[in-house]
């Protein structure tokens, strides 16, 4: 699972950036390699449980943030601060000490994690509040969920890619294509009667 996330840093295009990414993922915890997504497995989709799961969620954020980065026309600086925050958001998912599943405030410990490893301002300060302000209302920290109500549009691109990326009726993996017979096949062998929510 390193190796695939490790393969994103390609994506960005900076090199400060790019290392600053780098080095906060040479210090993650052991933990953050293995962990699944979601720790009581009510949340996200089947694909971001089990082992890896979370850094299966974090390849699809990678994907996904990109996208809407084009979307909203971001510069490559600010595309590339975008990508670090989809890739580091989820860095610190189980909290300092870690522990045995989602801390409610790993987003704030998240950023805090990030504050020691080098990188120019303001790119470093973006970055960190992309990680801080990821869960928008739903932070857990009480005194941020004002502020990330009301976030910046890179900010922003990160919640969106978070709340997309984690929905469990959206499955899907980056590197899996389906073909035009197996998209029929399912396609004619759904039931009208059946309920939306099923399929």
């Amino acid at each position: 699972m390193k190796e695939l996330l490790y393969n994103q840093l390609k994506e960005i295009k900076d090199d400060g950036i790019r290392n600053f990414v780098k080095t906060a993922l040479d210090n993650a915890p052991e933990g953050f390699w293995t962990i699944a997504c979601s720790g009581s497995g009510r949340y996200h989709p089947p694909e971001n449980q089990g082992s890896g799961g979370v850094i299966r969620h974090l390849i699809k954020c990678i994907i996904t943030a990109k996208d809407l980065c084009d979307y909203f026309n971001l510069d490559e600086k600010d595309t590339d601060i975008v990508l670090a925050g989809a890739i580091l958001h989820d860095i610190q998912k189980n909290g300092i000490p870690w522990g045995e599943k989602t801390h409610i405030e790993h987003a704030k410990i998240g950023a805090d994690f990030l504050k020691k490893f080098e990188l120019k301002e303001p790119e470093k300060t973006e970055i960190i509040n992309c990680v801080r302000y990821h869960m928008h209302r739903f932070t857990g920290t009480i005194e941020d969920r004002e502020r990330a109500s009301n976030p910046t549009i890179k900010e922003h691109i990160i919640q969106m890619t978070d709340m997309f990326c984690s929905r469990k009726f959206a499955s899907w993996l980056p590197w899996l294509e389906l073909t035009n017979e197996q998209i029929n096949n399912f396609s004619s062998n759904i039931n009208p009667n059946m309920d939306p929510k099923l399929i």
